[in-house]
């Protein structure tokens, strides 16, 4: 018995071989980069730890446990980056083997590419999500508190001779010449308390920790009061001082994290818009990875591969930037987050329905398009940071 198939059927099953190849090449070339990213963050991290380390600025028995609860983090960030880069570096290579126009001769178009990786933008948004709103938040809070130093006795104990340390909220600082188990010599400590300040020169200093206070016990030095009021000044030498310090309040910031993945949040509002935003972007990077991985057959694969490094970088420091804009006082900068997204939305599919409109210009014809937009995102990345 002979079966026919219709021509429908027929199309629908071509087009069905071809949204699942596309599909597994994309995925194949996303956690390939992805975990080529990951390990270089990873790697990153475990060497900024150690050195901290290595400067009694933190305990090296905590630091893989602090790197692994960060990884949901790194995560969140390294996904849509990592899609967005699979579907270019796929793409691409289509156009430069050939391979694309198989998909076009069987009456596709980029539409239907969009439509073919939809579904898999969807589970990656989904994946993303979850990691940003639940899981992140609460393994980069139990690293930092793992990180933090819960009493003024760890931190005197990690304080070196002649380096300063500050103290929490910029309140003062302090500085020893020398070190002999928990007594600090050549001693200089200053204290802000609002409108006050005092700066204390001392040959020695111990503490004794009472629970919620603890005491810092001075001998033979001078103290010197109101060193920025020109008409309350004093100055006097003691043999013994002994100043009581709130034990909550006493502890000294030694770490210094980097401003993408640790950064101070001035809102919750904040934090939930940069938690959504994230997974967010993987639509917008893949309307934009498919209107831009357009290649002629001399150009490579991988010509349009740092013009997307580009795109993405300027993406996510208008998201940073525009994060950092979030305040209780403007009520109006919450949307700038927003008009970040539409505005890369708009590129985005100004550059996949527009094409054939862009086609006569020389301009796009003969690929100087992506080095055109280089150079406008290095432009702007550049008065940004010098801004």
């Amino acid at each position: 018995m002979n079966i026919v198939m219709h021509h429908t059927s027929q199309g629908m099953y071509k087009k069905n071989i071809l949204s699942k190849s596309l599909n597994i090449e994309v995925l194949k070339s996303s956690v390939a980069i992805l975990f080529i990213f990951f390990f270089l963050v990873i790697g990153s991290r475990f060497v900024g730890y150690f050195e901290q380390a290595s400067e009694g600025l933190l305990d090296p028995n905590i630091i893989l446990k602090v790197v692994v609860l960060r990884f949901p983090d790194f995560i969140t960030l390294l996904i849509p980056f990592s899609f967005f880069l699979g579907v270019v570096v796929t793409i691409s290579r289509m156009y430069a083997e050939n391979e694309i126009y198989g998909y076009f001769s069987a009456g596709l178009s980029k539409n239907n590419l969009l439509k073919f990786l939809f579904p898999q933008a969807i589970a990656f948004f989904f994946s993303t999500l979850i990691l940003s709103l639940f899981v992140a938040p609460y393994t980069k809070e139990l690293s930092k508190d793992m990180l933090s130093v819960d009493s003024f006795q760890d931190q005197f104990e990690s304080i070196k001779p002649n380096k300063i340390f500050m103290f929490n909220e910029g309140d003062g600082f302090i500085y020893s010449d020398k070190k002999n188990d928990d007594v600090l010599e050549g001693v200089t400590i200053f204290l802000s308390d609002g409108d006050s300040s005092s700066l204390i020169l001392s040959d020695s200093m111990t503490f004794q920790n009472h629970g919620a206070e603890l005491d810092l016990k001075f001998e033979d030095g001078k103290l010197h009061q109101g060193i920025f009021e020109s008409k309350n000044q004093i100055t006097s030498d003691f043999g013994k001082l002994k100043i009581p310090i709130d034990n909550d309040t006493s502890s000294l910031s030694g770490l210094s994290l980097s401003k993408l993945f640790d950064y101070s949040l001035k809102s919750s509002k904040s934090e939930f818009l940069w938690n959504i935003s994230i997974p967010i972007t993987i639509f917008i990077l893949l309307l934009i990875g498919i209107s831009i991985s357009k290649v002629e057959p001399r150009q490579g694969r991988l010509s349009v591969f740092f013009p997307a490094i580009a795109i993405y970088i300027f993406y996510l420091s208008l998201l940073i930037l525009t994060r950092d804009l979030i305040d209780g006082d403007n009520s109006l900068s919450q949307y700038y987050i927003w008009l970040t997204h539409l505005l890369f939305l708009f590129i985005g599919l100004f550059g996949l329905f527009w094409q054939d409109f862009l086609k006569p210009n020389i301009i796009f014809k003969k690929g100087y398009f992506p080095r055109i937009m280089l150079i406008i995102f290095i432009i702007f990345l550049f008065v940004w940071i010098v801004s």
